[in-house]
């Protein structure tokens, strides 16, 4: 047998770059739609009613906010058609034109045009049975958990993130585990390994009639500044997300408050929880910014973006159809928390305009809440404790 040279990471790095990945998506049967700078659809790798899935063709990865999924092209290739790392790349540097001679042989058009599996294309039965799945063992996760106090979960919220202990501490929302295990599927493996076993928090997701719908985690790291882990890839260094949903979240929400006339609502916990210390309000959080201000109208076009007028921003026309995150009845006021740090801040205010017409058109008052400029909620309650 031949010993090739390992493929190097600029030869990867310029399959994925050579591939477009909005074409590479949509060939494979999912259908997407502009938003903004991005395209969204259904996602390809679990059942859904509401799209949760994008693509980002300029940072050149696909990110759904339904299962976490976060994959290059060559990833993508891979995980909807079943193919390895060395068959995925082969593939699509016969497309784009890479030369892979000198270490897995000359890229040739394949024999038989692989078939995607598309979860999306899934009856409404077999959607139903996987979406309970995905509830069931997020509920097995939750039901491991301890109470938070004593444990790294509560110093993480009180000491590195600075919520009032009053908040969280007798709040039924959340638990602790101290053994979480983060699965992670390497590019060129068939199947998921444990890189990573520690402590995280839990907290519940709720449906509007009080149902379980997934377990929302964050893995702890208390030696790092803010307490939350940093993990890295181990095949190709780039940085995870360690904060993870098991379960259904769409329309779901974690209750932080108890329901009121007036109430906050953000993106993460951390923000939710300095927005209510902050505003002496109570709150309710989303998973995601797009779950909590809810779907545009697909076809519905943005403003052109005033710092470049080649890009649209993100639809301010709710589809009423999608609301995303429902809110308790109880509440008739719903600001929508901004953190007045983020890097496209035309694009952050055009979603939670889009949050406030949503609560208009359902009969209640909506407005925008930002942080002070260049910071977020949780380093305003931090720099004043």
């Amino acid at each position: 047998m031949t010993n090739r040279t390992p493929i190097p990471q600029s030869i990867i790095n310029d399959v994925n770059a050579r591939t477009d990945l909005v074409d590479l998506v949509d060939q494979s049967g999912v259908k997407l739609v502009k938003s903004g700078r991005e395209w969204m659809g259904l996602c390809p790798f679990h059942s859904e009613r509401t799209p949760s899935f994008t693509v980002r063709p300029e940072k050149g990865f696909a990110h759904c906010f339904g299962c976490g999924a976060h994959e290059t092209a060559i990833g993508y290739q891979m995980r909807v058609y079943g193919q390895t790392f060395i068959e995925a790349i082969k593939d699509l540097a016969w497309r784009a034109g890479v030369d892979l001679t000198d270490y897995v042989g000359r890229a040739e058009k394949p024999a038989h045009k692989p078939k995607p599996k598309i979860a999306s294309r899934a009856d409404e039965k077999d959607r139903e049975t996987e979406t309970n799945k995905r509830r069931l063992r997020g509920q097995a996760l939750w039901k491991k958990g301890v109470a938070v106090e004593g444990t790294a979960a509560e110093e993480y919220l009180a000491n590195y993130r600075g919520i009032d202990r009053g908040l969280f501490l007798q709040s039924p929302v959340h638990r602790f585990i101290p053994d979480y295990e983060f699965w992670y599927r390497a590019r060129d493996a068939k199947k998921s390994e444990a890189i990573w076993t520690g402590p995280a928090l839990l907290t519940v997701m709720q449906y509007i009639d009080d149902r379980f719908a997934a377990c929302h985690i964050t893995c702890i790291d208390l030696d790092q500044e803010k307490g939350r882990l940093k993990l890295t890839a181990p095949d190709d260094g780039r940085d995870l997300n360690t904060k993870r949903v098991m379960g259904d979240p769409s329309k779901a929400a974690m209750r932080l408050g108890k329901p009121a006339f007036v109430m906050v609502g953000g993106e993460g916990l951390e923000t939710t929880y300095s927005g209510m210390m902050v505003s002496g309000h109570t709150g309710w959080c989303s998973y995601s910014l797009d779950n909590l201000v809810g779907a545009c109208v697909m076809d519905a076009k943005g403003d052109r973006h005033p710092l470049d007028g080649r890009m649209r921003l993100p639809s301010v026309v709710p589809d009423m159809a999608r609301p995303g995150m429902i809110w308790p009845r109880e509440c008739r006021e719903r600001i929508f928390l901004g953190d007045g740090d983020t890097k496209d801040m035309h694009m952050l205010k055009a979603k939670l305009e889009r949050g406030s017409r949503r609560a208009h058109a359902e009969g209640c008052i909506g407005r925008v809440a930002m942080s002070a400029p260049g910071t977020d909620f949780n380093s305003m309650i931090r720099g004043a404790a």
